[in-house]
């Protein structure tokens, strides 16, 4: 071999490196994503058992406040969240999806809303045994929402500011990579 073949193949062997290196560290920032969505699905569940609490406790003192559409719409809206961020935990990475997932936490945010002023506008239902442990309960699992959501939003920061940088944009039409959407 002469020179200009050895120098041939050390470019490629440090272009093969270098992208070997770049891809693993863009599933790197890709896996951070999915943590991240894993930490809101936990969140969700969450509040999703302490949600489906409040609504056993509410059904049987059904009045004239607090009617059963907005217990249905309240159940239905945290289905509906707890089945959007299951995609986002097993698809973190799609564009699509966390818009999904905030259009979910607005529709189940405006039904408890709702339901919780008629609780606070009714002092007996309001000290009712297991209503301030549940409601404390939603407000901890909310706070958990929004650190989650807030690391999530980092973590898609991070990884679509990698797949700006060039070099490492070629890679995305090489590996077929796409940005990843904020919440």
């Amino acid at each position: 071999m002469d020179s200009v073949q050895w120098t041939m193949l050390g470019i490629a062997a440090v272009l093969f490196f270098w992208s070997l290196g770049a891809y693993n560290r863009l599933q790197r920032l890709r896996s951070e994503i999915g943590k991240a969505a894993q930490q809101i699905e936990e969140a969700v569940q969450r509040r999703d058992e302490l949600i489906a609490g409040l609504l056993t406790l509410l059904r049987p003192v059904l009045h004239h406040s607090i009617e059963l559409q907005s217990l249905q719409a309240v159940d239905e809206a945290s289905s509906a969240i707890l089945a959007a961020s299951e995609v986002l935990k097993n698809k973190p990475a799609d564009a699509q999806i966390p818009m999904r997932v905030a259009v979910a936490e607005v529709s189940l945010q405006a039904a408890l809303s709702a339901v919780l002023a008629e609780v606070e506008l009714d002092p007996a239902l309001r000290l009712s045994p297991g209503m301030l442990e549940r409601l404390a309960g939603i407000s901890e699992a909310e706070r958990k929402m929004r650190f989650g959501r807030q690391l999530y939003n980092e973590a898609v920061k991070v990884y679509n500011a990698a797949l700006m940088q060039w070099p490492t944009r070629l890679l995305r039409r090489v590996f077929d990579l796409a940005e990843a959407a904020t919440i």
